[in-house]
């Protein structure tokens, strides 16, 4: 007896897959008698979503928290970047699982909205071509040199600084280490030496050379400051010194800045000291930036404000610099990290910023050798305002 066709279509046969079901899968495999087909895995696709809320949580989180919670200067710390890096790499697998697809991307793209300005990327800086650098523009660099000398060379380490050939250098950790405590130095007589005709400014672990002459010299002590740490007071006491100079009759404020850490990375994290010691380092940021907002509020000179700040991109501590500009909107790196010297540069500590009214010509980040910092350095190129001369009306320039 032949084979007979039926009226139904292909749906109706075993094994077929109807066009008009989602996520049909062919079932062309065997199945014992009264054995029904293995249901769709989900748990990939459940899996993934729970990461990209987890992350668009952190990044929320981090936006809220970061430069107001002192618990967060705990756990804010990966690098920068990843907020752009982590959902593009959730991106791939978001857009492949079956079920939970459109959840899943929308997660993972609002973490990546939320995320876009906690980057501390400069897109512009690829279509920044040379910009042009007048003759006579001023050239301030800013380097923390990691205890000085004490770990390099001597003759290499000065030879480096000569060779940036600055008109203005603020250099932090001008000190030594004794054990596992920061020690002054005294280096006047070689610093002389090897730059004849510059006026020095030094306070705490600070050091400022300037070949213009400086007409004051105030370092920054706040009020209620904690007991220091270590038997250097100074070292706790003054993270900031404002040195002012005469630069052909127009005046210039130069604050050499170095604010304490975040967090002591030599401390377990699952230690109750860990955790005061996070704190009591926030609290001590927070008055150092408070007598630096509160001078730069009273300061009526053009300002140029670098060092080593312990300030990551997108955090709430960029509040205390409202009114300076981001000398890295001029720079020539898309990502100007600063720290390590070693391997990629992934956390910029390192800032500078100045005042609306100056013209800012570029701003560039340098590696120095190796051996002689972790940080790299960052070289200004700009130009001051004209005697006389004051910010626009419309210019809120707080400096």
């Amino acid at each position: 007896m032949t084979g007979t066709l039926t009226a139904g279509g292909p749906a109706d046969r075993p094994g077929a897959v109807d066009p008009d079901v989602p996520d049909a899968v062919p079932d062309t495999a065997p199945h014992a008698p009264g054995e029904t087909a293995a249901p769709p895995r989900r748990w990939p696709g459940r899996l993934l979503l729970a990461v990209a809320v987890v992350w668009a949580l952190f990044v929320a989180a981090r936006a809220l928290l970061s430069g107001r919670w002192w618990a967060w200067n705990g756990l804010g710390l990966a690098p920068p970047v990843l907020h752009l890096l982590v959902p593009l790499a959730l991106l791939i697998p978001a857009a492949l699982i079956r079920h939970g697809r459109r959840a899943a991307l929308g997660v993972v793209l609002l973490s990546l909205l939320l995320g876009s300005w906690q980057t501390g990327l400069h897109p512009g800086a690829l279509l920044r071509g040379t910009p042009s650098v007048p003759p006579d523009a001023l050239k301030v660099v800013s380097w923390n040199t990691f205890f000085w000398d004490q770990d390099s060379d001597t003759d290499a380490f000065y030879a480096y600084l000569r060779s940036r050939s600055a008109d203005v250098y603020l250099l932090q950790e001008y000190q030594n280490a004794r054990g596992d405590e920061p020690a002054p130095i005294d280096d006047l007589a070689r610093l002389r030496k090897e730059f004849p005709g510059f006026h020095i400014a030094t306070e705490g672990e600070f050091l400022t050379l300037s070949r213009f002459p400086i007409t004051s010299v105030r370092a920054l002590r706040p009020d209620g400051l904690a007991p220091p740490d270590t038997s250097w007071a100074d070292y706790w006491n003054i993270r900031v010194l404002r040195t002012d100079i005469d630069v052909d009759g127009r005046p210039l404020s130069l604050y050499n800045t170095h604010l304490p850490d975040l967090l002591n990375v030599d401390r377990n994290p699952l230690t109750p000291a860990y955790h005061r010691s996070v704190r009591q380092l926030s609290e001590r940021r927070d008055r150092h930036f408070e007598a630096l907002r509160e001078d730069l509020d009273a300061n009526g000179h053009p300002v140029v404000l670098a060092g080593d700040l312990n300030v990551l991109p997108g955090t709430g501590d960029l509040r205390w610099f409202d009114g300076l500009r981001d000398a890295a909107d001029a720079g020539d790196s898309v990502y100007p990290a600063t720290f390590p010297v070693s391997g990629p540069a992934l956390w910029r500590l390192d800032w500078a910023f100045v005042s609306p009214r100056i013209d800012l010509h570029r701003q560039s980040v340098q590696d120095p050798p190796a051996t002689l910092s972790t940080h790299r350095l960052i070289d200004l190129r700009l130009s001051l305002p004209a005697p006389g001369a004051s910010a626009p009306a419309t210019e809120k320039d707080r400096s």
